[in-house]
């Protein structure tokens, strides 16, 4: 199925719509794939490491100081990194070479393909600032998970909604068969 020692990095940033991430992680672990989680510090006011914790068997890691050099670490076992769900912040620090956490770190060394499923308010979203910071990740060949329709747990409705989850794991496990 994979190459030992290669697995799936999920990168979990600071979004209600965390949960979903972990829908994704139960659902890629049950499968039999190797899977670790790095959150930001953010992403723990709505989501608990322990929660990623049960599911992989695995510490998740928030700090990137922590245990020597995590980013580095993260980014040599992964075939694939996604970041579920993917904020405007979380967005634009990628965009713009910002690494002031894990998450972002981690993405700065990567030498694998990158996945990002936004998550955010509609209007966000469509803001010029997040639609031209979204275009420099995929021209940087970042693989995008376009968010879906819908109404979000503001009560705003349009696009911006992370994508269903089954489209997401999809997109994830294309990638991971096609590098591990």
């Amino acid at each position: 199925m994979a190459n030992p020692g290669k697995e799936i990095l999920i990168a979990v940033s600071g979004s209600i719509a965390a949960y979903k991430a972990c829908e994704l992680v139960r659902n890629l672990t049950k499968e039999g794939y190797p899977v670790s989680v790095i959150m930001t510090a953010h992403a723990t006011e709505f989501i608990g490491p322990i929660t990623f914790e049960a599911m992989t068997g695995k510490k998740v890691r928030i700090d990137e100081y922590e245990q020597g050099m995590a980013h580095i670490d993260a980014k040599n076992s992964a075939a694939v990194i996604a970041v579920v769900p993917a904020t405007a912040n979380i967005i634009g620090k990628m965009a713009n070479g910002i690494a002031d956490d894990l998450v972002t770190s981690t993405y700065l060394a990567a030498n694998c393909p990158v996945i990002v499923a936004p998550a955010m308010n509609p209007f966000m979203y469509s803001h010029s600032a997040v639609q031209r910071n979204l275009k420099r990740l995929a021209e940087d060949g970042v693989i995008l998970a376009d968010p879906s329709e819908g109404v979000v747990v503001c009560g705003d409705e349009g696009y911006g909604k992370l994508a269903d989850i089954s489209v997401i794991q999809k997109l994830i496990l294309d990638v991971y068969k096609r590098n591990s």
